[in-house]
C-alpha cells in the first residue's frame, strides 16, 4: 500500500462507517480547552441552583440535578440549544497539580507539574490521538500573546516525557498549514508547489547526508528523515483531499491576520471545527488563553489596559481585597464577559459539528468537548474544585443533561479530575482505572481508581 493510501486510511474509514451506518465504526473526536486564572464556580451554575456556587461552598453528599430543570446562567446562554449532550461538573479536585498559577500539565496528564518544568510523560490528549490518529494526529492552537508570533509550545499538554506539544499561535499560518492547498489564486498555487519541492528536496538531502555517517549518527539522521517525509506525504495527501478540503474550509476573514488575541481565537476555533468535519483530525487541544493576554476586542476600558493575570487579582465577591481597588462588581463584570466569550467559541464549535449528519445523528453525537481551567476555581487556587464542562456524547457512551457537585475535599464520595480523564479514556474504548498520580492527601477511604459512573451511559 501507498504512503498515500496508509495516510488516507483514516478519512476512508470514516467515510465508509458512515456510509454504512455502523455507528461503532464512526471516528471518536476529543477537543480540550483550556483557559487560564480559574473558571468561578457561580459562573457556571444553572439558574435555580445558584447556592452551590456561592463562595466557599463546600457540598457534603453528592449534588445531580438534570440541567432539563434549570436555565443555564447568563454567561451560557449559548449553550442553551446543547443543554440535552452537556454536563456542567463541579467538586472535582486536583492537588497534584500544585502550581501557583496554574496545573500546567497536570491538568490532563493528572501529574505533578511546577511552573517551567517539563513534562513528565504524555498527557490525556496525546494518549487519544495516538489511539485515534487523523491525517494529522493531532492538532494544537494558542492564543497568542505576541505580534507575529507564529506557535509556542504549550505547557498544558505534552506528547510524552520532556516533549511539549506544538501549537499554532498564527491563525494564517494554521490556515496555510491545514488548508493551504485550496486557497485560490496563482500565489498560493506556487505556494503550495513549493512546499512539496522543498519537502522532497530535504528528504533527499538527508539521504545524501546519510552516506557519510556513521551508524548511530544515520540512526539520529533517521528521525529526522521520517519526520521530513511525513510532512512530504502529508503536503501530497491535503492536495489529493482538495474537494472536500474545498468544501470546509474555514473563509479567510481579517481575524486570520489579526494583531488581537481574540480574532485569533475565533479564528482557532474555525480552524479547529473544520479539521474535525474533514477528518483531518480527530484530537484538538486548545490553549484558550493565559496570564499574559489582554482582552483589547473588547469594549471595556479596564480589559484593554490589564492582563488576565491582573483581572485575577481583582474581587469579585463583596468584601475580599482587591489589589487595584476596584469595584467587585467590575471584577465580577471583566470576568463575565471573558466567559461569555468563551462559551460562545464553544457553542459555535458544537453548533458545526451537530449540523453535520453522521450515522444516526451528527458529528457532536461522537465527539466529547471538555472545557476547563488550568487553575480549578480561582486565582491562586488550592485545586480542591476544578469545575468543568463536558459536551457531545461520544458514540452514546457519556451521559449528558446534568449538574453534578460531587462532596468537597476529603468527605465521603469525594472524587478526583483524574477520575474524570479515566471517564473520557472508558468512553473512548480505553478503559484505566488508574491515571496519573495518587493524591497522597486524601484518605484511604477516598476513591482515587475508575471512571465517574455518573457520566457513562
Amino acid at each position: 500500500m501507498s504512503v498515500m493510501a496508509l495516510a488516507l486510511t483514516p478519512f476512508f474509514r470514516h467515510m465508509e462507517a458512515h456510509a454504512a451506518g455502523d455507528a461503532a465504526a464512526l471516528p471518536k473526536r476529543f477537543v480540550f480547552v483550556v483557559r487560564g486564572n480559574g473558571l468561578r464556580p457561580y459562573g457556571v451554575v444553572p439558574k435555580g441552583l445558584e447556592e452551590f456556587g456561592a463562595d466557599g461552598f463546600k457540598a457534603e453528599k453528592l449534588i445531580d440535578e438534570p440541567l432539563g430543570d434549570h436555565a443555564l446562567s447568563e454567561s451560557m446562554v449559548s449553550l442553551e440549544p446543547f443543554k440535552d449532550q452537556l454536563s456542567i461538573v463541579q467538586g472535582l479536585s486536583s492537588k497534584v497539580c500544585k502550581g501557583p498559577h496554574g496545573g500546567h500539565y497536570g491538568v490532563l496528564g493528572a501529574y505533578t507539574s511546577g511552573d517551567h518544568a517539563p513534562p513528565r510523560r504524555e498527557t490525556i490528549d496525546y494518549t487519544l490521538a495516538r489511539k485515534f490518529p487523523g491525517i494529522f494526529p493531532h492538532l494544537a492552537f494558542h492564543i497568542g500573546t505576541k505580534p507575529g508570533e507564529l506557535f509556542r509550545y504549550l505547557d498544558i499538554s505534552a506528547m510524552g516525557k520532556n516533549t511539549r506539544t506544538p501549537a499554532y499561535t498564527s491563525a494564517m499560518l494554521a490556515y496555510k498549514d491545514i488548508f493551504g492547498t485550496v486557497m485560490k489564486g496563482a500565489d498560493a498555487e506556487v505556494e503550495t508547489r513549493a512546499n512539496v519541492n522543498l519537502m522532497d528536496f530535504l528528504v533527499d538531502d538527508v539521504k545524501r547526508a546519510k552516506k557519510s555517517l556513521n551508524s548511530e549518527e544515520r540512526e539520529k539522521l533517521d528521525h529526522y528523515l521520517h519526520g521530513f517525509e511525513a510532512l512530504r506525504d502529508r503536503q501530497v495527501v491535503l492536495k489529493e483531499m482538495g474537494g472536500i478540503l474545498g468544501e470546509h474550509a474555514p473563509q479567510l476573514e481579517d481575524k486570520y491576520t489579526s494583531e488581537i488575541e481574540t480574532h485569533r481565537l475565533e479564528a482557532h476555533f474555525d480552524l479547529a471545527a473544520a479539521s474535525l468535519i474533514t477528518g483531518l483530525t480527530n484530537s484538538v487541544t486548545i490553549r484558550a488563553d493565559e496570564l499574559d493576554v489582554r482582552y483589547q476586542g473588547f469594549d471595556h476600558k479596564r480589559m484593554k489596559e490589564i492582563s488576565l493575570h491582573e483581572i485575577g487579582h481583582t474581587a469579585d465577591v463583596e468584601g475580599k481585597a482587591d489589589r487595584f481597588d476596584s469595584n467587585w462588581k467590575e471584577g465580577r463584570e471583566m470576568r463575565g464577559k471573558i466567559r461569555t466569550f468563551q462559551m460562545e467559541l464553544l457553542a459555535g464549535l458544537a453548533g458545526k459539528l451537530k449540523a453535520v449528519p453522521e450515522g444516526d445523528g451528527t458529528m457532536l453525537d461522537n465527539t466529547v468537548i471538555v472545557f476547563l481551567s488550568d487553575a480549578g476555581s480561582q486565582h491562586h487556587t488550592g485545586y480542591e474544585n476544578m469545575p468543568l464542562l463536558v459536551l457531545g456524547n461520544m458514540n452514546n457512551q457519556l451521559k449528558g443533561g446534568r449538574y453534578l457537585h460531587y462532596p468537597a475535599y476529603n468527605q465521603p464520595g469525594h472524587r478526583l479530575l483524574a477520575n474524570l480523564l479515566m471517564t473520557v479514556l472508558h468512553g473512548a474504548g480505553l478503559p484505566s482505572d488508574h491515571y496519573g498520580d495518587r493524591d497522597l492527601g486524601l484518605g484511604e477511604e477516598i476513591d482515587q481508581s475508575g471512571p465517574l459512573a455518573e457520566l457513562l451511559s
